[in-house]
C-alpha cells in the first residue's frame, strides 16, 4: 500500500510539471497574460459635402498603418498599440479642405477596444479642366469659363464696368481679375471658381494694369504678383491672398509687366524695357537678384513656366510677326511654336505641359486657341465669337 501510495504521488508531480510548461524555457510563464489582448484599432469615418467632392477618396493613416476610404466611408486600423496614436487623413484635392482646419487627430488606442474618430471635409467648387478667359460678346469686358475643348463658355462675371481675366488659382478654387468696377482707377481682384464671393485686393492709389499676363498666383496660392502703374510707368508688386503685405519688387524707369511665378516658387520671370526695349528678366519673389533671359532687338514678353519649370513659354516678333515659342529656363534652345501671319500672343500651358492655349487674330479678331508644345504646329481654334476673345488661362487642375 505504501508503494501504491508512492507512485500515486510520483505521477501527480510528473502530470503537474508537465501542465506548468516544465522547466526548459518554452512554454508560457503565464497562461493567463497570453490570453490578454495587447493592441487596439480606430475606426475613422469621413463625411465630405460641398461642390467637386473628391471622387478618389482619402488616405487614412495611424501607427504605421494605412488604408483607403471613400469620400464618406469608415475603415479600421487595427493592431495599433495601446497609447496615443496621431491619427492623419491625406490624399484630398486641393479644393477639399478638413472643416476644423488640421487633418491630424490624437486618439487615446486601448487594448482589446476599438476608438472612433471622424473627419467632416468640406469641397469648394474648383475650375478644373477649364480655360478662363476676356469676352466682350455680352457688350463690355467679362471673366468667361469654357472647356479645354472650347464648349460650354459660361460668364463668371456680370458688371457693367470691365472685368479682365487673370489666372485660376492652384487649387483651382479662385479666379483673379482686373476690373475698375471701384469707379475711377483699376483693382485686383479675386473670386470664387464660380463666380461668387468677389474681394478687393489692392487699396486705394492702385492702378493695377489691364494689360494681359498681369498678374500671377504664388505656387502655394498665399500670394499674387501684379503689374500696377501707380507710379507712372508699370511696376511689378506682390500681395497677399487675403490682400494684406503689398510689397513693390521693382524700381526703375523702364516698364516691367507680365510677372509669372515658377513652379517651386523660387523664382519669378517677368518681361521689361530695362535695356531699351522687351526682353525676359527672372528675379526672387522679394525683387531681388534680376536676371537678364532673352537679349536682342526683338520684342520678347509674357514668359510662363511650364509646369515642370524646364521651360518658358512667350511670345516673341523674332520671325516677322507675333508668335508663341519657348525656351529653356536658362534662355537657351528656343523654338517656335506657332507660325500664322497674324499676331498670337500670351501662352498659357496646360497642367501636363502637353499643350498652350494663346490668344490670335487670325481670323480677323481675337480669339482663343490651344496648340501642342512640342513643335508640332496643330492650332486648333476653341472660341468663334463676332466679339473679341482673349487673355487664356489655363486652369492648373485637370
Amino acid at each position: 500500500m505504501k508503494r501504491l501510495l508512492q507512485l500515486s504521488i510520483l505521477i501527480l508531480s510528473i502530470l503537474f510539471i508537465f501542465s506548468c510548461g516544465g522547466d526548459d524555457g518554452h512554454g508560457p510563464t503565464n497562461p493567463n497574460n497570453n490570453d490578454e489582448p495587447t493592441t487596439g484599432a480606430v475606426e475613422v469615418t469621413t463625411s465630405s459635402t460641398g461642390d467637386d467632392i473628391d471622387g478618389d477618396g482619402y488616405t487614412v493613416s495611424a501607427g504605421g498603418t494605412s488604408k483607403s476610404v471613400s469620400s464618406s466611408g469608415t475603415v479600421i486600423l487595427a493592431g495599433l498599440s495601446e497609447g496615443d496614436v496621431n491619427t492623419e487623413l491625406s490624399g484630398m484635392a486641393g479644393n477639399c479642405a478638413v472643416k476644423n482646419g488640421s487633418n491630424s487627430q490624437t486618439v487615446t488606442i486601448t487594448a482589446g477596444d476599438t476608438t472612433s474618430t471622424s473627419f467632416d471635409v468640406e469641397c469648394q467648387a474648383a475650375a478644373d479642366g477649364k480655360i478662363a478667359f476676356t469676352s466682350d460678346r455680352d457688350g463690355d469686358q467679362e471673366v468667361f469659363l469654357m472647356n479645354t475643348d472650347g464648349s460650354t463658355p459660361t460668364k463668371q462675371t456680370d458688371n457693367t464696368a470691365a472685368d479682365f481675366a487673370g489666372p485660376i488659382s492652384p487649387n483651382g478654387t479662385k479666379i483673379a481679375f482686373v476690373s475698375n468696377r471701384g469707379g475711377s482707377t483699376t483693382h485686383l481682384y479675386v473670386m470664387d471658381a464660380d463666380g461668387s464671393n468677389v474681394q478687393q485686393l489692392t487699396a486705394a492709389g492702385a492702378k493695377v494694369s489691364l494689360l494681359g499676363g498681369a498678374s500671377s498666383w504664388s505656387p502655394d496660392g498665399s500670394s499674387l504678383a501684379f503689374v500696377d502703374e501707380r507710379s507712372g510707368n508699370l511696376e511689378i508688386y506682390t500681395i497677399g491672398a487675403d490682400g494684406s503685405g503689398e510689397q513693390r519688387l521693382t524700381n526703375n524707369s523702364a516698364g516691367d509687366e507680365s510677372p509669372h511665378w515658377s513652379p517651386d516658387g523660387s523664382k519669378i520671370v517677368y518681361a521689361s524695357k530695362t535695356d531699351g526695349d522687351f526682353e525676359i528678366y527672372s528675379m526672387n519673389p522679394d525683387g531681388s537678384d534680376h536676371q537678364q533671359i532673352t537679349s536682342d532687338t526683338d520684342y520678347n514678353a509674357t514668359p510662363r513656366w511650364s509646369p515642370d519649370g524646364s521651360t518658358i513659354a512667350f511670345t516673341s516678333d523674332r520671325s516677322g510677326n507675333l508668335e508663341i515659342h519657348t525656351m529653356n529656363a536658362d534662355g537657351n534652345d528656343v523654338q517656335q511654336l506657332t507660325n500664322d501671319p497674324a499676331s498670337d500672343g500670351l501662352p498659357s500651358w496646360s497642367p501636363d505641359g502637353s499643350e498652350l492655349a494663346f490668344y490670335s487674330t487670325r481670323d480677323g479678331n481675337y480669339e482663343v486657341y490651344k496648340t501642342n508644345a512640342d513643335g508640332s504646329d496643330t492650332s486648333v481654334k476653341l472660341t468663334d465669337h463676332s466679339a473679341a476673345d482673349n487673355t487664356p488661362y489655363w486652369s492648373p487642375v485637370e
